[in-house]
């Protein structure tokens, strides 16, 4: 099969299998299964403590035209438009080859930025950093993320054996509208000093379809999708 892109699908805790099942009987090889927490913006479950609910990340290589059938059938064998329900989002997998002076490559790739309308935000800290990460992203209007916990790998310059070592880490997500993008990161990248030598990465990447984000939910609440 032809991979053009990657199709993630972030749904509550329970409810993977299923949905790679369904991917599955859509034709898809197979795909991967995350544990990942998703991040709450409400002030009474922040008073009683309960912030993070329990999430699980679907990512499967797909083809355009697999990727689009997803789309359409897990939106509605899962209700991604309603409430709570989950979302979906696919992330162009392509191969650009160098040619000449790298002219070409620069503008196919700055055509599929053009063309997105909503940006994926991958920042990584070390862990206990992902609540100011959320934090600074909320503040240049994003509304929420997801977190996925990870482990880094290296040797300091300066230890004197041979040994690896693995931090722990946070990888925080956010999806956002392309309006917003620039801000969100810029502010994240401001407020962690990501400048700063190991305090963390931040990059991000185009979509090229997405189903159940907040903005579209409120959208057909509207009388239109965006």
């Amino acid at each position: 099969m032809k991979i053009d892109s990657l199709f993630f699908t972030i749904v509550n805790r329970g409810k993977a299998n299923s949905v790679l099942h369904k991917a599955q009987e859509c034709g898809a090889k197979g795909g991967t299964i995350l544990l990942g927490e998703g991040t709450v913006q409400s002030k009474f479950l922040e008073k009683i403590g309960l912030t993070e609910i329990h999430k699980e990340i679907v990512v499967v290589p797909a083809s355009d035209d697999l990727s689009d059938k997803l789309h359409d059938t897990l939106n509605m064998a899962f209700s991604f438009s309603k409430s709570n329900k989950g979302i979906a989002f696919t992330i162009p997998f392509r191969r650009w080859q160098l040619q000449g002076s790298g002219d070409d490559e620069i503008t196919k790739i700055a055509s599929a930025y053009d063309n997105a309308s909503y940006f994926c935000i991958v920042t990584i800290v070390d862990k206990g950093k992902s609540k100011a990460c959320i934090k600074s992203a909320r503040a240049a209007g994003a509304k929420g993320g997801t977190l996925i916990h990870g482990r880094g790998a290296g040797i300091p310059a300066d230890f004197y054996y041979p040994l690896v070592i693995e931090p722990q880490k946070d990888i925080v997500i956010i999806i956002t509208q392309k309006d917003k993008a620039a801000a969100i990161r810029e502010r994240i990248f401001a407020d962690l000093e990501l400048g700063k030598a190991g305090n963390g990465i931040i990059f991000t990447l185009p979509i090229s379809r997405a189903s159940g984000l907040v903005e579209q939910k409120t959208g057909d609440k509207k009388g239109g999708a965006i």
